[in-house]
């Protein structure tokens, strides 16, 4: 559990699923120009695909640290496309939709590019960019 509030009603709790989701449901946006992966660049959504059970939010590194809360997403990127321009969107839109959507503001949203997937092969890369 990230974060508990007590209010007069109840206590609401947030978790690492609910902003994983909001993670998720951001990089849905720039699907032609990166798909979200694990530390190592594998590209999860294989197993949803055929019915097991969507791990991508798992490979999420997501904490809440003394200054808040702290994101790393891992992703692959697209031949052609443009690191920097996916990646700040990315950033943006995740730090605007987790403030919004559950009152947090994050302390750093970083995206960490583990590879370039090519035609026929993925390049290995280990590219971080940090706000």
């Amino acid at each position: 559990m990230l974060q508990k509030l007590e209010t007069s009603v109840g206590s609401i709790s947030i978790t690492k699923t609910v902003v994983g989701r909001i993670v998720v449901k951001s990089a849905q946006q720039f699907n032609d120009s990166l798909k979200l992966s694990n530390h190592k660049g594998k590209v999860p959504n294989v197993a949803k695909k055929i019915g097991g059970s969507d791990s991508t939010i798992n490979n999420l590194d997501i904490t809440m640290g003394a200054n808040g809360l702290d994101i790393k997403i891992f992703v692959v990127m697209n031949f052609g496309s443009s690191i920097g321009k996916a990646t700040n969107g990315l950033i943006e839109e995740v730090y605007s939709k987790v403030k919004d959507f559950t009152d947090i503001e994050p302390n750093s949203v970083a995206v960490v590019v583990t590879g370039v997937l090519t035609n026929k092969q993925m390049v290995r890369r280990n590219i971080e960019v940090k706000r």
